[in-house]
């Protein structure tokens, strides 16, 4: 094969389907044939939908191509090496021929310095004047491209500004939803809050009634008893006056109020229940965990460390400072020096239990009284058919109507506050007054002795993912 038909092979594998010419800014659609970016361009703009390879026609589902820079620079060696070819052969091939018949006739009007032009076009031979329109369609393809990518940058970006108007008032306007809302809700909870007291106020006056009847009954009691008393005496000091008829209607007017029982008024007061208090106070929750080193070597805990029972058999454990010798109790594993804290526990059908707070310094020997200040607990105990509830610092109960099955613990270390609440009907248990704290404080939990039997179910911290 002679020198000229491998560059004319070489000239058709770096040339454009399109413009069929040397590959200028090449790019290779995904079915792999390559293209000058703007022929293909061009091609696409004035083929509209569906859009397909000007080679092949297989249809694209998007108009996606990658820049082939390599293919460009070979073009543009075969660019050059075409023209030195060329040179080399002026006096052989037709173009050396058609060159010398130019130099012989240097005042051609048509152009008699025709040249072979390496411009973006149709190969072939071009005169000056041609060559340069040919290069001004090309160049006004492009511009035009351009200015169309122009128009379009700007609507986008026209756009994008009426889109940051549009931002700014959609903010305005859920602001305004949200202290509209707030405001309702605030409403609501201060209607709600009129209507606790007012029931408050109504089971006051109900329960001052029945202490006063209460009261006046009794002492109208005192009066009789003392009456009969004095009659009694009377007769004791002149029994040899009194005859039997007296002495026996002395004791049957007595028998009566032997009869009568002292009883006290009963008197109730409403649950307080907070409207939203659960929801208010899971946004401080805190993932709480059981610390092994500080649990009495009965005790037994769970793998994932949140659940704990009495086992009943002394594990071989190191008495190490830090943990209970006597009481069994287990402290958790995080502390807190700052922020609010929120976390529940499941109590189940346990006749005994206590949870709640202590001092990072807590005492762990022995099983004495802790020091006011040292522990914030609420201690569950059933006696029979009578549940009652305890807080320490100082020691005082409560008796409720139903057990509690699951207690909400919550600290506001800054405040001083520590609080407990019934989850299951969503009422405050009891709120201790405020402290200062100075130190760490730690989650305290104690599953308690069994009591024969009925006592032997764990005390379970609740992931508050899953609690409902």
């Amino acid at each position: 094969m002679s020198t000229s038909d491998l560059m004319e092979s070489l000239r058709e594998e770096l040339t454009c389907f399109i413009c069929l010419d040397y590959f200028t800014s090449p790019v290779t659609t995904e079915c792999g044939h390559s293209f000058c970016l703007a022929c293909l361009l061009r091609s696409w703009e004035e083929h509209n939908t569906p859009l397909s390879c000007p080679e092949c026609w297989r249809t694209l589902e998007v108009p996606h191509f990658q820049p082939n820079e390599r293919l460009g620079r070979l073009a543009g060696i075969g660019k050059q090496l075409r023209t030195q070819v060329l040179h080399s052969e002026e006096e052989q091939g037709p173009y050396g021929r058609m060159l010398a018949a130019t130099k012989g006739s240097p005042g051609d009007e048509q152009g008699v310095n025709a040249f072979a032009t390496q411009c973006h076009g149709i190969n072939r031979v071009y005169p000056s004047s041609e060559a340069e329109e040919h290069h001004k369609e090309k160049l006004q393809e492009i511009l035009n491209l351009l200015r169309k990518k122009k128009k379009e940058t700007q609507v986008t970006l026209t756009h994008e500004k009426e889109r940051v108007i549009l931002c700014k008032e959609e903010t305005k306007n859920c602001k305004q939803v949200v202290v509209s809302e707030y405001v309702k809700m605030q409403q609501f909870l201060k209607e709600e809050e009129q209507l606790r007291l007012q029931l408050l106020d109504k089971e006051e006056r109900e329960n001052l009634k029945k202490l006063r009847d209460s009261e006046i009954r009794l002492t109208q009691q005192i009066r009789g008893l003392s009456k009969m008393i004095g009659q009694i005496e009377s007769m004791c000091q002149n029994l040899i006056i009194a005859s039997s008829e007296e002495v026996t209607g002395a004791l049957q007017r007595s028998e009566p109020l032997l009869l009568q029982c002292a009883e006290t008024a009963a008197t109730e007061l409403s649950l307080c229940r907070i409207t939203g208090m659960r929801e208010m106070l899971r946004k401080f929750s805190t993932d709480i965990t059981l610390d092994p080193a500080t649990a009495n070597a009965y005790l037994v805990l769970s793998e994932d460390l949140k659940s704990v029972r009495y086992g009943g058999i002394r594990q071989k454990l190191p008495d190490n400072p830090e943990r209970f010798d006597q009481s069994a109790t287990v402290l958790g594993a995080q502390s807190f020096t700052c922020g609010r804290h929120y976390w529940e526990v499941e109590v189940g059908n346990k006749t005994e239990w206590e949870v709640g707070i202590c001092k990072d310094s807590v005492s762990r020997k022995g099983n004495l009284p802790k020091p006011p200040g040292d522990l914030f607990s609420l201690i569950g105990l059933k006696i029979g058919d009578d549940y009652s509830l305890w807080v320490s610092s100082p020691l005082k109960g409560q008796n409720v109507r139903e057990p509690v099955q699951k207690v909400g613990v919550f600290l506001d270390y800054e405040s001083g506050h520590v609080a407990f609440y019934n989850v299951t009907d969503e009422t405050l248990i009891y709120s201790f007054p405020p402290d200062s704290f100075q130190e760490a404080l730690r989650p305290i939990f104690s599953p308690c002795l069994p009591n024969e039997g009925t006592n032997t179910g764990p005390l379970t911290i609740c992931s508050l993912h899953s609690c409902v």
